[in-house]
């Protein structure tokens, strides 16, 4: 009888043991979830997946669904999985002209509070990225706005033709004067997206401009430099 009586519970500990072993198993490596998106627009198969600027996955497979819907699988690292809880928002972000993805990304926003995590192989409802994100900036973009960034090109190019910032600025002009070309040819109404692409890059290129500005004050173009300052001011 006590011969019986070990063995069960010998038998019980090692399925109580497999078990904790299965879900150690399952529950480590890559998290993969399924976000569910009514449009996809330019998302590929191996696209980022993003959090707070550092790549945290991928896109691992897109399948229509019913409803006009996309279910879109995304893979995310191990190192980061935990941190991607409920309460997380999943967002299609369109891909930026001159940033740092050439393709369009899920971005996912975190809340402030971690929350309990999700299961392997969950769905989560996919949203747009939202403009309420930037509602200064939406307000400020229009058409005459991102053909005033023509002409600031324009004129800026001509200011740097004969000096020796002339290639440092090339390149950021020549970005510049493409977005607000590409952006003033567009309808009112897709404008918002072409905003949500393009911000940041505007701010990198603000960025690059007061570097060059900065160096010039130190070389003692203070001439040049003031030109660069005005226009860097009506970027602003």
């Amino acid at each position: 009888m006590a011969e019986n009586r070990s063995l069960w519970i010998a038998i019980a500990v090692l399925v109580l043991l497999a078990g904790i072993l299965a879900w150690a198993f399952l529950s480590s490596g890559p998290m993969r979830l399924i976000v569910l998106f009514d449009e996809i627009g330019g998302l590929k198969k191996d696209a980022p997946v993003v959090w707070r600027d550092f790549t945290i996955g991928k896109v691992v497979d897109i399948q229509p669904l019913v409803d006009n819907q996309f279910g879109v699988t995304i893979e995310l690292r191990e190192d980061y999985a935990s941190k991607i809880t409920r309460g997380s928002e999943f967002y299609l972000k369109p891909a930026p002209l001159l940033g740092i993805f050439d393709q369009d990304v899920v971005e996912v926003v975190t809340p402030q509070s971690p929350l309990a995590p999700f299961t392997n192989g969950e769905k989560v409802r996919g949203k747009r990225y939202p403009a309420s994100l930037f509602p200064e900036q939406a307000r400020r973009w229009s058409q005459e706005y991102l053909r005033e960034l023509t002409d600031q090109a324009g004129r800026l190019i001509e200011a740097f033709r004969d000096s020796p910032y002339r290639k440092d600025a090339e390149e950021v002009l020549r970005q510049l004067k493409e977005i607000g070309e590409r952006g003033a040819a567009l309808a009112k109404d897709q404008l918002e997206d072409f905003r949500r692409a393009h911000e940041k890059d505007l701010e990198r290129i603000r960025k690059k401009l007061e570097q060059i500005r900065d160096e010039m004050r130190k070389r003692g173009d203070d001439g040049g430099a003031e030109k660069v300052e005005k226009e860097i001011g009506k970027m602003k």
